[in-house]
């Protein structure tokens, strides 16, 4: 191998060229994380202001119609939990609930159909569902799926 002949230039020339192709990779790829952002979901830091939602869906506004509540209650040695509902707008809904609660003694899984009377009807707005679960306290998961009649 010669120090000084040609072998010398050739690795100067590969180094040259391996460095060319590392800034034109750096540079490329600011403009390729650009192109993928529109991709991402945007997610504002706090404080910041928040983009506007699109159109608010017909079901989005039944679940602002509802008012929910849910509490333990112990009556003698069994344990219940309730769910109340409250229809707060001016037509009738049907919701179907599902109700997960689970505690140090194990999970409890709860399922029915409620009629809410529209808002000025009275108790008729108003339903409560009870189940019976294992422990007081834990974790209750409620959802539920809301359709005007």
């Amino acid at each position: 191998m010669l120090i000084g002949g040609e072998p010398v230039r050739i690795m100067s020339a590969l180094k040259l060229l391996l460095a060319s192709a590392l800034c034109l990779a750096a540079a490329a790829a600011p403009a390729q994380e650009a192109a993928n952002a529109s991709a991402l979901p945007q997610n504002p830091l706090p404080g910041s202001a928040a983009p506007q939602p699109a159109q608010p869906s017909p079901a989005g506004d039944l679940q602002a119609c509802l008012n929910e509540t849910g509490d333990y209650v112990t009556i003698g040695r069994a344990v219940i939990y309730v769910i109340v509902i409250a229809n707060t707008c001016d037509r009738r809904l049907r919701c179907e609930i599902f109700a997960n609660v689970t505690g140090a003694k194990g999970s409890s899984l709860g399922h029915t159909i409620m009629t809410l009377g529209e808002a000025g009807s009275g108790p008729e707005a108003k339903q409560t569902y009870s189940m019976r679960v294992k422990a007081a306290g834990g974790i209750a998961q409620v959802s539920r799926d809301c359709k005007a009649l």
